[in-house]
């Protein structure tokens, strides 16, 4: 194989490479040989049919598939030889192939740039200490305590606050009716003349209210408007809290309420250490950033800007393209030099991503999204690019994980130094 490589910038190749016409007429050769011990012709025994008569059938066949092979080969054979990394799949230009002629390729290839002077040993992190005070865990019971609460009716008593009524009226000034309309008794959402209405009266008794709905109201038929509307209360609903005790504890899945105080604890320290986390890996990542730079790959910052813009018309179908291109052009090459930093760090340390690891977060990936890992794998990674790009993910994360564990056991053995030497002196 003869080549040649052309830098047409710091992040882009050019080669031409030129596979001997030989080594790819005997490979025809030997896929017609291939054929004809299998297939039959009229007048020959098997395997005994000329090679002039295979070529004649099954010559353009082959030698399709013969060149299917050989281009893939020669390209990684290529790019091995010149050790690179691609970022991106390579762009072949027309070629024109002639039997018993050698074969050029020609094609383009992005590679991962070059970083120099990578540093990532003398990052700083902020230490923090996690914190739970009782008004978290009360916070929390809460919270567990008005999931487990529920809404009664009441016959005897009168509309109170936090109450839902359910009422049938007509807005006179419209000469509207509106049928089993849940109203929330002292709401912030609702203009205070309704609640004021309802509030004392009971089941079936009548209600009639003049009120100003705010521009900015959910209902824009009514916003701006003032309404008088008149109805009758056809139930009222009550919530009935939860009682915080053992026997609440135990529908949790819990022997006590010790046990669920306990349990809420070490979710919040959970929490809170995993927001802590966030916060320093995001500090590593822009210390990295800022220390590092280089010419990004044009090819994978266009394929990073897709992806984002493509998110974004999923939100907003009418959203501008051009706009949002220009809007998160920044963000995708930030991306990219994140990732390219971290994939660097990655080889630097030989992390790699074993099928255990990647098993277990498609099943944790899978749980958080309420799908089946065979769903989501379907769903999410359905080629062998998207399951290589869903494990660099897992593999950059992998790799932030392992700097920030060496970062906090550095800066413990510094704390601890420092001690021992106030220690030495005192």
């Amino acid at each position: 194989m003869e080549k040649t490589v052309e830098d047409i910038n710091p992040t882009k190749k050019r080669f031409t490479v030129e596979v001997p016409a030989d080594v790819l007429e005997q490979r025809i050769t030997e896929a017609l040989r291939d054929i004809g011990r299998s297939v039959k012709l009229p007048g020959f025994r098997p395997g005994k049919a000329p090679l002039s008569l295979l070529e004649k059938r099954y010559g353009k066949e082959v030698e399709s598939d013969v060149l299917q092979k050989a281009i893939p080969e020669y390209y990684l054979k290529a790019i091995k030889e010149e050790k690179i990394v691609p970022v991106m799949p390579p762009v072949f230009e027309e070629y024109d192939f002639k039997r018993k002629s050698p074969l050029k390729l020609t094609f383009t290839v992005e590679i991962r740039p070059e970083i120099g002077n990578l540093d990532y040993d003398d990052l700083e992190i902020t230490e923090e200490s996690v914190e739970v005070t009782e008004e978290d865990i009360k916070s929390t019971l809460e919270r567990l305590q008005t999931e487990k609460s529920t809404y009664e009716n009441i016959k005897d008593d009168v509309v109170k606050d936090d109450d839902l009524v359910v009422v049938d009226y007509e807005i006179l000034e419209e000469d509207q009716k509106v049928s089993n309309q849940f109203i929330k008794v002292g709401s912030d959402i609702i203009p205070s003349e309704i609640s004021d209405a309802l509030r004392g009266k009971k089941v079936e008794e009548a209600f009639e209210a003049k009120a100003t709905f705010p521009e900015d109201y959910i209902n824009k038929n009514l916003s701006g408007k003032t309404l008088t509307l008149k109805g009758t209360i056809r139930e009222i609903r009550r919530l009935r809290k939860a009682e915080l005790n053992d026997e609440f504890a135990k529908e949790l899945g819990y022997d006590n309420m010790e046990n669920l105080r306990e349990a809420v604890r070490e979710g919040i320290v959970k929490v809170k250490e995993e927001l802590i986390e966030n916060k320093q890996k995001t500090a590593i990542i822009e210390q990295l950033l800022e220390k590092h730079d280089f010419e990004l790959p044009e090819g994978l910052v266009t394929h990073e800007l897709n992806i984002l813009v493509n998110e974004q018309q999923r939100i907003k179908p009418d959203a501008d393209e051009e706009k949002l291109r220009e809007e998160l052009r920044e963000k995708a090459e930030r991306n990219v030099k994140m990732n390219l930093i971290l994939d660097t760090i990655a080889d630097k340390e030989n992390i790699e991503v074993s099928n255990e690891e990647l098993k277990k977060k498609i099943v944790e990936t899978a749980n958080s999204m309420y799908l089946s890992p065979d769903h989501f794998a379907q769903m999410y990674l359905p080629n062998e690019e998207a399951l290589y790009e869903f494990r660099q993910s897992i593999r950059r994360e992998k790799t932030l994980d392992i700097m920030l564990k060496r970062l906090k056991e550095k800066q413990t053995a510094n704390t601890e130094e420092v001690k021992e030497e106030k220690g030495d002196t005192e």
